[in-house]
């Protein structure tokens, strides 16, 4: 009888977990999109942000990807393509693009990730949208 309740627990959770994955910008639990993203110092000279094409897969809350610079200003990324990787639950999520992190980001139903960014000590403004083809 505990093996019984356990597996209907457990049946339980997946289906919650299931839901959360599903409520992502109205996607399954498994898809991908293209995104352009910014990022901009929160503090001190702003200049133009940094920009690039952020390619990401979503499969069942983990997130990977890759991200190429775009930048009209110097950019230490520019020419390279730099692995993403992070996760999304609800409207959370976090990426890790190289050696920027976007810890606590929300990713909201038409697909806009945005939070705060941290960068070699530095805390960014980061945005990015999907991408209309």
């Amino acid at each position: 009888m505990k093996t019984l309740r356990f597996v209907f627990c457990a049946f339980i959770i997946s289906l919650a977990t299931g839901a959360q994955a599903l409520a992502v910008a109205g996607h399954g639990p498994v898809w991908s999109a293209d995104y352009v993203a910014a990022y901009q110092s929160t503090f001190g000279t702003q200049g133009p942000p940094y920009t690039g094409d952020l390619k990401l897969n979503f499969n069942h809350g983990i997130i990977t990807g890759t991200y190429t610079s775009i930048s009209a200003r110097p950019d230490p990324y520019y020419g390279r393509i730099i692995q993403v990787t992070g996760g999304v639950k609800g409207s959370g999520i976090n990426l890790r693009i190289g050696s920027i992190s976007l810890p606590n980001g929300t990713i909201e139903k038409n697909g806009t990730i945005q939070g705060t960014a941290n960068w070699n000590g530095k805390l960014f403004n980061f945005m990015a949208k999907p991408r209309t083809h």
